[in-house]
């Protein structure tokens, strides 16, 4: 196994891709028990670049009520100090900070929690439940929950917080939020979103299996490394039959939302942000959507249904992987382009993908020094992939303009793998985990992770590679697992070490 590594290094490094350190924890450190469920912490190697925080590991057994009564027993403090970490770091003034959470609980209690499940809002009740057993006073697990499902359902563009308030409020404004819109949008131009996702299978990969991808760029260094955290989910509710047996989520002790997941049935979910302001919040937030979607899921067709059993809300973009239908020689991932209302699907080497431009004015694209209805699409055999933009048509119509970060890193996920093809190199493991490396640096140079690099746009706070389904001695895959570093000495999670979780054991 040695020397494997070291030759895919030497392969990786050839190429120019980043080669991170992947680090096999060592166990699993009891920390607190509720019910059947159980919180640990990851027991990881000294490597490299450590974690001065070690990540938490968050198994949850039980009904729905009893996973959100279990989640607040076991990481309600954290989950508070974590919230106050977070919001203050963003906004250090305390009226911006009592005015941010007071229009994010309004988004909340006026329009989010109207179109959740009861399957989810039982889970929220549960958290309640512990609190009220045991004192809680101010702020709790389940207003974290629900104040961070909302935020991350936000716009990246902060001016169309405006058009989904419209769209609900038609025009009948509370006096309070008409008088203070304005303000609320300046602070929320401090909050940061980008992100990228891939797929890719067949001839491409190692056994003709999946790999997928999900890096989530949000602000950097705000303290919330301190609470990184994977969630193992095995419910058990006769209220709610679901497809899976069971799955993990990814991100930060912030409550039961999907900033990224992966199911023991082969099914890897991730998100992005899309600039349009064809947006509403009249739907099910996407933290909890993504959830559904690991559920209900057991191939891409099952996955479509899920997917279309809810609304769409913000404007952004999905990938939804499949092991199972790689292993069938199918299509192996799909890209979700998404507004309110409509949803455009793309499978691999997508001829309107192939076909779509982008209208360029002289001097207002800066990713180009071409003008007029400038060709965008590059799609490929075998890989699917988005970054922050649209392909589709109808989307494309209310595109804003296109950013260099985003159509940088289109095409550089394009170059990666018809390079790798051209170099006849199989991805397998460490293959992915560089790919993902490389695109998640998101500094000037993004072969690079030399701490000058760090000081540009860089905002990379976890970074994961997929390898779902059955492969090798694995029965439910596995997945590489990174996040930033935070302090004096930040480092994005796609140059920090990757962690290996074995879905085996958890699921």
């Amino acid at each position: 196994l040695m020397s494997l590594t070291v030759f895919l290094s030497l392969v990786v490094c050839s190429m120019g891709l980043l080669t991170p350190d992947v680090s096999t924890p060592t166990g699993f450190k009891a920390l607190k028990t509720s019910g059947a469920s159980t919180l640990y912490q990851l027991d990881l190697p000294q490597a490299q670049f450590g974690y001065v925080h070690a990540p938490y590991l968050l198994d949850l057994h039980g009904s729905r009520h009893q996973i959100g009564y279990d989640y607040a027993a076991l990481l309600n403090d954290q989950s508070v100090k974590m919230w106050s970490t977070f919001i203050h770091s963003l906004f250090p003034k305390v009226e911006d900070e009592i005015l941010i959470t007071m229009f994010i609980d309004y988004c909340w209690d006026s329009f989010l929690v109207k179109y959740t499940n009861q399957e989810y809002l039982d889970e929220l009740a549960g958290m309640n439940q512990w609190c009220a057993e045991n004192g809680c006073t101010g702020i709790t697990a389940e207003k974290v929950a629900t104040r961070f499902y909302t935020l991350a359902n936000m716009p990246a563009d902060p001016v169309n917080i405006v058009a989904m308030l419209e769209e609900e409020l038609e025009g009948n404004w509370p006096g309070w939020l008409k008088t203070i819109v304005n303000y609320i949008i300046k602070l929320l131009e401090k909050y940061i979103h980008g992100c990228d996702a891939f797929g890719v299978w067949g001839s491409r990969t190692q056994g003709g299996l999946l790999y997928s991808s999900r890096n989530l760029d949000w602000n950097q260094n705000t303290g919330i490394d301190e609470w990184k955290l994977i969630t193992f989910f095995h419910i058990e509710d006769p209220k709610y039959p679901a497809v899976t047996k069971s799955y993990a989520t990814l991100g930060f002790a912030s409550g039961l939302g999907a900033l990224a997941g992966m199911s023991s049935a082969g099914i890897t979910a991730s998100e992005m942000n899309l600039d349009n302001d064809i947006v509403t919040f009249n739907g099910l937030a996407f933290p909890l959507r993504l959830r559904y979607v690991l559920e209900h899921s057991s191939d891409l067709e099952s996955a479509k249904v899920a997917w279309e059993h809810t609304n769409n809300t913000n404007s952004f973009n999905f990938l939804i992987g499949s092991a199972q239908d790689a292993i069938a020689k199918k299509n192996g991932a799909l890209a979700l382009e998404t507004i309110r209302g409509y949803t455009a699907f793309y499978a691999d080497n997508s001829t309107v993908e192939a076909d779509a431009t982008f209208y360029c004015a002289p001097g207002k694209c800066h990713w180009t020094n071409q003008t007029g209805n400038v060709k965008i699409g590059a799609p490929l055999p075998e890989a699917v992939w988005r970054s922050n933009h649209a392909f589709d048509p109808k989307i494309m119509a209310t595109q804003e303009a296109l950013f260099n970060d985003t159509v940088f890193r289109y095409d550089l996920m394009h170059d990666i793998f018809d390079d790798l093809q051209t170099k006849k190199v199989v991805i397998d493991d460490l293959t992915a985990v560089s790919i993902v490396a490389t695109l998640g640096t998101k500094g000037p140079n993004f072969y690079s992770c030399e701490p000058s690099n760090f000081h540009g746009r860089s905002e990379n706070v976890m970074s994961i590679t997929y390898a779902p389904g059955p492969r090798s001695s694995n029965k439910y895959g596995r997945l590489y697992v990174a996040w930033e570093q935070g302090g004096s000495m930040w480092r994005p999670a796609a140059c920090n070490t990757y962690v290996l979780i074995d879905f085996d054991h958890w699921a």
